[in-house]
């Protein structure tokens, strides 16, 4: 019976490791960021995506679904179950679209406007938590570095 050496398992050190990736770093933060502005929203009674929509209909315009989902990157399915909710809060509501009847745009209602108002001061005292972090200024630090030319972070630069 012959008996095989298995190698070992090629252990990288960390100075081998990848370096840091700009979007893998954004990636965190935004998670970071969004998770945290969703648990404060959530005490409120809404959710980050109600707020973002709410958000988006504030300019006052009033907007197509099509326009919504392009704008807060959300698929048709989740804007509509989004936007059925808010509508049954008669936090906004749809009005046919004048130049094409066939279209409707989703507009902020009066009481939607004032709620905004509420959620985005809850939205402000998050960020302005994230801003007093240390650690989150440390990532902010990290991210403009990362943001270089590659060539210019090596050299800092």
């Amino acid at each position: 019976m012959t008996t095989t050496t298995v190698p070992a398992p090629d252990r990288t050190s960390h100075a081998d490791a990848l370096p840091p990736s700009l979007v893998d770093r954004l990636s965190a933060l935004q998670r970071r960021a969004a998770r945290g502005a969703a648990e404060a929203l959530a005490a409120d009674g809404c959710t980050l995506d109600q707020w973002r929509l709410l958000r988006a209909l504030g300019d006052g315009e009033g907007h197509t679904m099509g326009e919504l989902s392009e704008v807060l990157a959300l698929p048709a399915a989740t804007l509509t179950r989004v936007t059925d909710a808010l509508a049954d809060a008669a936090l906004v509501y749809r009005r046919q679209a004048g130049e094409d009847r066939r279209r409707v745009r989703v507009h902020l209602a009066r009481v939607g406007r004032r709620r905004l108002e509420v959620l985005e001061a809850v939205v402000a005292a998050h960020e302005q938590a994230l801003l007093a972090d240390p650690r989150w200024r440390a990532d902010l630090d990290e991210l403009h570095g990362l943001s270089r030319p590659p060539g210019s972070r090596a050299q800092g630069t």
